[in-house]
């Protein structure tokens, strides 16, 4: 019986601005809108000291955003009702959320017939207060394996798990979205437990991460069978047949429920009779009026069917031989269908036939899948010495034209056991030494285009009326290609392995070189715009990208008496380059993809380069680059491009292909491992370096708070930054909207993580004996403890650059494992 419960936070919660912080911002915002910069230091005073200011070119008078006395009372926390000071973060998440899980084992049988059986039971929640985000899972599995008599042997195995997933209606990036906007200077949660204003679209998150909006209710269930006869033959040694079948089974439903929710508004003068209490005022704030429902359901058999014989024989002399044949068969299908219907007499009732009949949808889908694969293996060794090992694959797949269906993929392994020559016989340090090498293709089908590309596919447009009737329109999707295929990979790789010091230093290394060819992609890069069909282009078998690095392993095993321990250092680097793709011939060189990486995010990014600050009017009058096509009238506090065509403008023509993606060079890990007699302890340090992610911030000011980073590293009046730009107001500089991809928001995103760590004990036999279990063990555990990271804003692993995501998380765990 095995006994986890565990508690989770969010590894990294953004620092906000504070609502003294934010106010003076928006009064920074004021005075950048509506007062010349030749006036920004008087303006500035002004607005500080008096709450307006009076121009000197229009005698205009501008009000600030927030008066001295707002900002003093924001500041003190003097009036938390009319001033509040707050953070979304703290009013919205737990300060630890909890998750539990729980799994039994029963095993046992004869020689002849073996039987394991589980059961397992897992609950998690999430990091919301009153959240209605949580998961739940059922599993249960059953093995057999029989030994029907000496000659043939049979495994049966079946897996059923039902995953039970549960949402608000809103989605976690709408969630995310809104925390991160969260005004500082609004109200979240009244002293009397209601929620107050939204930020947009009805949206406190507070609120929205809560079933008060309804519901999203999500079941899974998956039934996984696997089963196996292997027959040997008695007439030929060595001879074996194997026959293996697996029917995987899902089937998915989802309901979602949405009802109109409301929020609570004061005018910051009307009290309730009390004198104290605010006067709210209620209002639907949700886009919607009126309940709607959706159901859909959905599943998908996939099939496995494979046959293989083999044959292994040792002879004489230490020659050894293994020959392998098979067939596999693979088959997968599916539909879905959902319903939909609003207008719901009351939000009490979450039934379809209670929804209203004029605004009601209903659709489904269906698909089909297969594949068909022939493999093949043939290997020697001699003395486990010299070993050669060849490899095919004649792999069919639905993805293709019929003529271009199947394609071959062969491969070749050596190796060579150097400790086991007689000239390192009486090296006594070098306990074990191979070297090894491959080079193989492999095929991809597993592409991200749509199914039947070969042929000409429609899709169900609009209704139009055609004689009078409603009718469904079809419409082309693509123009079909009779002529693509597998992608292919050429994957060379050379190793080193081994053992010295009585076993004591491990190490591994290897070197590798993968070159994917025949990449399916779209020739829009050379296709005109004009032509009208870039949007419908088949995919073609163009694209090239290599990749190449190395991998690493080194290690040290000790022991002193009951004292054992180990410690081993891992990593990787991996860097690759687009070789070929299909662009506009008519972009500079500096500009392409090819020659340049390409990430799990994509092409490289393609920034302009970020040349500092115009700190001061003076800058600005010395500036020689016309930024015309960015911006026409330059500031104090706006950034500088670099003119890396030389035509004397910053233009589109100046963004330059960068050398790095946000996916890291180089990943490494540091793991210890310390072992007392019942007591263990391993650590896991994980680190990378060697990516770049972009930052975004595109919804401040009136629409959203700043970063407390942007606050502390900002040009301003009172501190002209030459390093750091104006914060800016939903985008309104070319620095954050068609410039915004530069160098500046660039940033490495290379951190070292506290990944892992278990302490654990685990009670002696003579112990255990006494109490009738066989064995106990104790653990505490631990998951991204402690981050150190360039980035300092959110986790470095995200791949959101707006942080409008769901974030990882930090457990802290304790367990129990009993064996009886």
């Amino acid at each position: 019986y095995d006994y986890n419960y565990g508690w989770l936070q969010t590894t990294v919660i953004p620092k906000m601005s504070n609502a003294a912080q934010y106010a003076e911002l928006l009064n920074e915002q004021v005075l950048f809108s509506n007062v010349p910069y030749q006036q920004w230091t008087p303006g500035w005073n002004a607005l500080q000291s008096n709450g307006f200011y009076v121009r000197t070119d229009n005698n205009v008078r501008v009000n600030a955003f927030y008066t001295p006395e707002d900002l003093n009372k924001f500041r003190s926390g003097s009036n938390p009702l009319t001033h509040p000071n707050t953070n979304w973060y703290d009013a919205v998440f737990k300060k630890w959320s909890n998750q539990q899980q729980h799994s039994l084992q029963i095993s046992g049988g004869t020689e002849a017939v073996r039987l394991l059986a589980s059961l397992g039971y897992q609950d998690q929640g999430a990091y919301y207060k009153n959240s209605a985000t949580n998961y739940k899972q059922y599993d249960m599995r059953l093995n057999l394996d029989a030994k029907i008599n000496q000659y043939i042997s049979a495994n049966l195995g079946l897996t059923a798990r039902e995953e039970a997933r549960n949402f608000p209606t809103e989605s976690s990036g709408s969630i995310f979205r809104m925390l991160i906007r969260g005004k500082p200077t609004e109200i979240a949660i009244w002293p009397n437990g209601l929620p107050g204003p939204d930020i947009e679209n009805g949206q406190n998150p507070v609120v929205i991460t809560t079933n008060a909006t309804g519901f999203d209710r999500n079941r899974r269930d998956y039934f996984q069978t696997n089963g196996q006869v292997e027959i040997r033959n008695p007439w030929v040694e060595g001879l074996k047949f194997t026959l293996q079948g697996a029917a995987d089974k899902y089937m998915g439903r989802t309901k979602r429920f949405q009802t109109p929710w409301s929020l609570y508004t004061w005018d910051k003068i009307s009290f309730e009779a009390d004198g104290v209490s605010p006067k709210l005022t209620k209002t639907v704030r949700s886009t919607f009026t009126d309940p709607m429902l959706r159901l859909s359901d959905e599943e998908e058999l996939r099939i496995t069917l494979t046959g293989l014989v083999n044959y292994d024989r040792n002879f004489k002399g230490g020659h050894n031989i293994a020959l392998l044949g098979g067939i596999q068969k693979e088959t997968r299908k599916g539909d879905n269908f959902f319903a939909y219907r609003r207008n719901f007499i009351s939000p009490a009732i979450d039934q379809l036939n209670v929804g209203g009949t004029l605004q009601q949808d209903i659709g489904g889908n269906g698909f089909e899948q297969a594949r068909l694969s022939y493999f093949g293996r043939a290997s020697y060794n001699y003395n486990e010495k010299y070993l050669a090992e060849f490899l095919w694959r004649y792999d069919g797949s639905y993805i293709f034209p019929e003529d271009k269906r199947f394609g071959f993929f062969p491969g070749i392994l050596v190796g060579w056991n150097i400790s086991k020559e007689n000239f390192l016989q009486n090296v006594s340090f070098i306990n074990n030494l191979k070297i090894r090498a491959s080079y193989g293709q492999m095929g991809n089908d597993r592409l991200n285009i749509a199914d039947y590309g070969y042929l000409s596919t429609y899709s169900l447009s609009g209704v139009q009326v055609i004689n009078s009737q409603q009718l469904r329109t079809l419409t082309e999707t693509r123009v079909p290609n009779l002529n693509f295929t597998w992608e292919v990979a050429n994957n060379a790789n050379l190793g080193l392995e081994g053992t010295i010091l009585n076993n004591k230093v491990f190490f591994e290394f290897d070197v590798f070189n993968n070159q994917r060819k025949q990449i399916l992609i779209q020739r829009a890069g050379s296709t005109p715009q004009s032509s009208g069909i870039t949007g419908l282009l088949p995919p073609v078998n163009a694209g090239h990208v290599e990749n190449k690095g190395y991998e690493f392993r080194v290690g040290y095993n000790g022991k002193a008496s009951d004292f054992t321990y180990s410690i081993s250092v891992n990593g990787g680097y991996s860097k690759n380059e687009v070789k070929f793709w299909d662009e506009n011939p008519k972009i500079p060189d500096y500009q392409k993809a090819t020659g340049h990486p390409f990430g799990t995010n994509g092409f490289s990014y393609l920034a302009f380069q970020y040349d500092g600050i115009f700190r001061d009017e003076k800058d600005i009058a010395d500036n020689k680059l016309d930024y015309g096509a960015a911006e026409g009238n330059l500031r104090p506090g706006d950034m500088k491009f670099k003119d890396v065509n030389g035509d004397g403008k910053i233009t589109d023509l100046d963004a330059v292909r960068m050398d790095k993606t946000r996916d890291p060079l180089f990943t490494g890990g540091l793991n210890i491992n310390v072992a007392y007699k019942g007591l263990d302890l391993s650590l896991l340090f994980q680190g990378a370096t060697g990516g770049l992610q972009l930052l975004s911030f595109n919804e401040t000011g009136e629409f959203g708070n700043w970063l407390e980073y942007g606050y502390n590293n900002r040009w301003s009046v009172q501190n002209p930054s030459s390093e750091h730009p104006r914060l800016v107001s939903r985008n309104n500089r070319y620095y954050t909207i068609n410039f915004r991809n530069n160098t500046y928001w660039l940033r490495s995103n290379k951190y070292l993580r506290f990944k892992n760590f278990e302490l654990g004990y685990t009670m002696g036999p003579e112990i255990g004996n006494r109490i009738g279990i066989s064995r106990l063990r104790v653990y505490v555990s631990g998951l991204n403890l402690a981050t150190w990271d360039k980035l300092g804003i959110w986790d470095p692993e995200a791949t959101a650059e707006n942080g409008y995501a769901y974030p990882q998380s930090r457990i802290i765990s304790t367990g129990v494992r009993v064996t009886f």
